[in-house]
């Protein structure tokens, strides 16, 4: 297990490295905020700009600020312990409820991933990671303490002080979690009561107390915040708005229900779960229609969302009808939640405590199963009843990420039959003379294990070519780092320190520059933008004469933003009469950069391609 962990992030070392993936301008407010705690003494309660995302990844971020340095390389080593942290804390998980061998089977799953996968992985935007992490954790605490509650009352003492630190780091997990996104809230909802069934008696004394502490303890920037903001600006209030987001252009386009659930379903499902490679949303209904090109496409990436929720539904009946059998079997001893445990002679009864212990711990590990699907049925509930569902699943399809948590369970059905079945060829293969009856038994056998077993090999292979698809990757990625980088050197040749350019563009271009360079964000006619950061946006117009960066080139993200600033630049500032302010054009990578006269004295860097002068209005 050791060496497949270390495998992995060595795997993820490598890509961070790169590096790999192309960043943007929410991961560089990640290296912001960073970049401000460790150097400026800040401390923000959330991430610029986002009322409701703790920033986690900063922080940890920040302290490696301090040893190596800020970069874009150091801010994603930060993400390296939550990645580790999910692959262990899924590992645990998986064990406590299957066994060693199909735990060591997911973590091998896990240490592989689609190019979307690892994307959330390793992109500092804030909260994946992190969710990733916390899911199976949570889950695993609250199994951990269920299974360990002693079954029956003659054996209950006071909680030992062994249980009462797994309490309060229960509650310091799911208060970080809150904190950092609601994105959680079901797998916290499932963990509190699988606590109030089967632990509920102790949860009234020191270990309640202990596990209320931790989640304050966890959550204590987000309660601050809620208790001194005004009630419209409360963490709820934006969350909601935000769940609610994409209405208009919703009712604008007029997208419908369909629309919503095929876009929760076939196009974010998939992705978040590791399908690749991605199929264009045109060739997707509603949207529109397979060609001869893409059909097989699409019938594979709508194939995997609609397995997906196959195998959860069957996963869950499986469960009930598991705990169905044991409450018939021993409904004479075995207790259930919300009912008094009976009483039992230790002497007389001591073979019937065994049986009961042991379906005991049966019920429990049905329940956390059952808890884990209906956390994720919540969450993909509320992400197909959300407008981005229809409106934009192509990049919100990472709400869905702990959709991913779940692959074990929907897995396991299908490992244990294909093991079943494998254990009895090898039986049969001992026999020195098996009969006829018994051959055509193991054909039987064998023809409804290989499909499970095919079904097993396809996700474990589409883990594994999406690991080395992404690793193809990395020259382009390579490429475009070094074409920003380009970029801020070639401001700073010509003095274009204080600039405007439209969002996509300023915080990366801060970032990466190590705020050498401070950008404002401009929308597409010119006027004042979201910026994140609001102090930059008064630095830049305090400037005495700022430039203006518009990415024109295709390929560049939100080229057609910036095409839309250019254009409005040269016919409402360029050809204004009256105005005696000058222009020097450049062209940089793929960038127009307009700079005022009195400041465009420098020579302009090799790289640049200079226009026919300056533009004089």
């Amino acid at each position: 297990m050791a060496l497949i962990l270390l495998f992995a992030l060595t795997l993820r070392f490598l890509l961070i490295r790169s590096p790999w993936p192309v960043t943007n301008s929410d991961e560089a407010n990640m290296g912001l905020v960073a970049l401000h705690v460790a150097f400026q003494g800040d401390h923000p309660i959330f991430f610029y700009g986002l009322p409701y995302m703790g920033p986690v990844e900063g922080y940890v971020a920040a302290a490696l600020f301090r040893l190596f340095g800020p970069s874009l390389f150091t801010l994603r080593l930060a993400l390296l312990p939550f990645v580790a942290g999910f692959l262990l804390s899924s590992y645990g998980l998986v064990r406590l409820l299957y066994g060693r061998t199909f735990a060591f089977a997911c973590l091998l799953l896990f240490t592989f991933g689609s190019g979307d996968v690892l994307f959330l992985q390793l992109r500092a935007v804030g909260e994946y990671p992190e969710m990733l992490m916390f899911a199976p954790l949570i889950l695993l605490l609250a199994g951990w303490l269920a299974l360990s509650f002693p079954a029956s009352r003659v054996q209950r003492r006071s909680p030992s002080w062994r249980r009462l630190a797994v309490y309060v780091l229960l509650g310091v997990s799911i208060g970080l979690a809150l904190w950092i996104d609601f994105l959680i809230s079901p797998f916290v909802l499932a963990a509190l009561a699988l606590l109030v069934l089967f632990c509920g008696r102790e949860l009234w004394g020191r270990a309640g107390l202990g596990l209320l502490l931790g989640m304050m303890v966890g959550a204590e920037p987000l309660l601050y915040y809620n208790l001194t903001a005004p009630l419209s600006q409360n963490s709820l209030a934006v969350l909601l708005s935000i769940h609610h987001g994409g209405a208009d252009e919703l009712a604008a386009r007029h997208l419908t229900g369909f629309h919503q659930l095929s876009g929760a379903f076939f196009i974010a499902l998939p992705w978040a779960t590791g399908y690749q490679p991605r199929c264009p949303l045109s060739a997707i209904p509603p949207w529109g229609l397979p060609t001869s090109q893409t059909w097989l496409c699409v019938s594979a990436q709508m194939g995997w969302g609609l397995a997906y929720v196959v195998l959860a539904l069957l996963a869950t009946l499986f469960c009930l009808r598991r705990l169905q059998r044991l409450r018939w079997t021993h409904s004479l001893s075995l207790p259930w939640p919300g009912h008094c445990w009976p009483q039992l002679h230790l002497k007389s009864a001591e073979p019937k405590l065994l049986e009961t212990g042991a379906a005991h711990e049966e019920t429990i590990r049905q329940c956390v199963q059952l808890a884990l699907l209906a956390s994720v049925g919540l969450t993909l509930f509320l992400y197909a009843a959300a407008p981005v569902a229809a409106v934009s699943p192509e990049t919100t399809f990472r709400y869905l990420t702990c959709a991913l948590v779940a692959l074990p369970v929907l897995l396991w059905p299908l490992w244990q039959r294909s093991a079943h079945t494998l254990g009895h060829l090898r039986q049969a293969r001992q026999q020195p003379r098996p009969t006829s009856i018994g051959a055509r038994d193991h054909g039987a056998r064998m023809a409804t294990a290989l499909p499970l077993m095919l079904l097993l090999s396809l996700v474990g292979a589409t883990f594994v070519v999406g690991t080395a698809r992404t690793f193809a990757d990395i020259p382009a990625s390579q490429a475009d780092y070094q074409r920003r980088l380009a970029l801020i050197h070639d401001l700073e040749t010509i003095g274009a320190t204080r600039v405007y350019s439209e969002y996509w563009t300023c915080n990366w271009l801060v970032f990466l520059s190590q705020e050498r360079i401070i950008c404002s964000v401009l929308d597409a006619k010119l006027r004042p933008g979201f910026n994140r950061y609001e102090p930059y946006r008064l630095i830049v117009e305090r400037a005495p004469s700022p430039a203006y960066v518009f990415p024109v080139a295709d390929g560049l993200l939100d080229a057609t933003t910036g095409r839309q600033q250019a254009s409005f630049f040269q016919q409402h500032v360029l050809s204004s009469p009256g105005t005696a302010q000058t222009y020097c054009l450049y062209q940089f990578v793929g960038y127009l950069v307009y700079q005022p006269r009195p400041a465009c004295s420098s020579p302009a860097p090799p790289s640049a391609v200079r226009g026919p002068g300056p533009s004089t209005a």
